[in-house]
């Protein structure tokens, strides 16, 4: 029995001591624009830009979010499909 903890407790220590590795991983930036979808999107645009969402276009390096803002005011939103920065296009 005592054996059979000792074994457990090492193997513990094992898994515990490669933890910080797995957590120090850095994303592959292709990975997490893959990730990022349409719906993702529109949720950041919406934080910033209140108002009906009317078209998202897939594009490139981006999605172009159309708004329909409260005071009745288009306005085309791009979103960085790798970051997710925010860049207000110019109409």
């Amino acid at each position: 029995m005592r054996t059979t903890l000792s074994a457990h407790r090492i193997c513990l220590v094992i898994l515990l001591s490669l933890l910080p590795f797995f957590a120090t991983a850095t994303p592959d930036p292709q990975v997490k624009a893959d990730k990022m979808g349409k719906r993702q999107a529109v949720q950041i645009v919406k934080k910033e830009y209140p108002g009906k969402v009317l078209k998202v276009k897939d594009q490139d390096k981006h999605y172009k979010v159309r708004v329909l803002q409260t005071q009745g005011r288009v306005i085309d939103v791009k979103v960085n499909k790798a970051d997710g920065k925010v860049k207000k296009d110019k109409n």
